[in-house]
């Protein structure tokens, strides 16, 4: 029996306070991918092109789930690709006509955002290497797989997804937060790219509310102890040492998962 593993990537394989892979992390990551019974994936709201940041390791991962489940690849091979329809695309735009709320569009290639404003540099801030242009038409050049929402409280962006019902939110920090459609998240995505793999124990590992399902569903669910959301620390099997003391790879010898 094989073991596939799923790394989030934002403060679970990368840490984004120190802008590297922390050492034991990357040890982890190499040895785990000489091995013929693993298998290794990477689910992450970023896409492709975004994902420079972990570009040294980026050749270990068989599977990539990029925009919280709703693009997936095996190796270099989209076997799953499902933008935001153009009609709740244009609805949601008008719903924020008017607001101080901005709107982040993901692409896999690209993003952009309708407007800048000190809200969207300081959530770029969170996350780094990403630095969205301002093109509100971007929608109209580019397949839209994930909606971005940026508010100075956090609060205004859970009373605008109420009037959302066709999409779901994940909070992703105290200002920002990703928009996909219901169906649409990491353990969804990680189910299509398996679709065709049989006999294997899966592992997934994350700090964030979008990895809660990939925890749940998991043979083993591990949640980084950096975490801000309770729930997944409470769905997961185990928790991790914290992102800043870099144990990861201690941690997996101490379960006897390497």
């Amino acid at each position: 029996m094989r073991t596939i593993i799923f790394f989030d990537v934002d403060n679970t394989m990368y840490n984004n306070t120190t802008g590297a892979i922390p050492n034991q992390t990357r040890k982890l990551l190499f040895e785990l991918s000489k091995r013929e019974d693993v298998v290794l994936g990477l689910a992450t709201g970023r896409g492709m092109t975004k994902l420079s940041i972990i570009q040294d390791v980026i050749h270990l991962f068989t599977y990539k789930v990029l925009v919280n489940g709703a693009y997936v690849l095996k190796h270099n091979d989209v076997i799953f690709d499902d933008p935001i329809a153009k009609e709740d695309l244009y609805e949601v735009l008008q719903l924020i006509e008017g607001s101080p709320l901005t709107i982040g569009m993901v692409g896999i290639e690209d993003e952009a955002v309708n407007r800048l404003s000190e809200t969207v540099q300081n959530g770029m801030k969170a996350l780094r290497g990403l630095s969205p242009k301002v093109d509100p038409n971007f929608h109209h050049e580019h397949p839209i797989y994930q909606l971005w929402m940026f508010a100075d409280q956090e609060q205004s962006i859970l009373d605008m997804a109420k009037k959302m019902p066709k999409f779901r939110v994940y909070p992703w920090h105290h200002g920002g937060a990703d928009f996909v459609y219901p169906e649409i998240n990491k353990s969804f995505g990680i189910k299509k790219a398996l679709e065709k793999e049989t006999d294997y124990r899966l592992i997934c590992v994350g700090d964030g509310a979008n990895d809660i399902q990939m925890i749940e569903m998991a043979d083993i669910g591990i949640a980084m102890n950096n975490t801000r959301f309770t729930e997944l620390k409470e769905k997961a099997d185990h928790v991790a040492p914290h992102i800043m003391e870099d144990q990861l790879y201690d941690f997996f010898k101490s379960l006897g998962l390497i």
